[in-house]
């Protein structure tokens, strides 16, 4: 099985939206206010933005079976340039097939080459399979994410 990542490229904004869309499979869930026109529009913003790389992994025959981002983030005192895994889906059919490894590769890869010294990602609680994977993958577990949302 041959599996191809790279950078995504304009024009294909609604692609990586409906690759994001794997992720509200069980345990995931669709946020309540998700719409996928505005996740559209919000891709083709993040495409235009140097802090920040969208990959993508394909198969051979060119399906679409992984996508990923990473962001530059803060300077921090205590542990220097962050960089942060938004999200990192991969095709239910094509999992455990070494994409999300791939994908995780790439991202990390990218966000070193910008300068960061470290790279985080957040992952819900729900999701046990992922938070093996990661591990295997060699992160360690950290801290608890804590959020508030604008209508907090």
């Amino acid at each position: 099985m041959t599996i191809h990542v790279r950078r995504f490229q304009r024009g294909a904004e609604a692609e990586f939206v409906t690759g994001l869309e794997w992720l509200f499979a069980p345990p995931g869930r669709r946020p309540a206010d998700w719409d996928h026109d505005r996740a559209v529009e919000r891709t083709a913003q993040i495409l235009a933005d140097e802090n920040v790389a969208l990959f993508e992994a394909r198969s051979r025959e060119n399906q679409l079976v992984g996508v990923a981002s990473v962001y530059l983030d803060i300077l921090s005192v205590r542990f220097g340039r962050r960089a942060s895994i938004e999200d990192l889906a991969v095709h239910p059919e094509w999992r455990s097939r070494g994409v999300g490894s791939s994908l995780l590769a790439a991202a990390r890869a990218w966000a070193h080459e910008q300068g960061a010294d470290y790279v985080f990602l957040e992952s819900g609680l729900a999701r046990t399979e992922a938070h093996r994977f990661y591990l295997r993958e060699g992160a360690t577990h950290a801290a608890a994410a804590f959020r508030w949302s604008s209508g907090q």
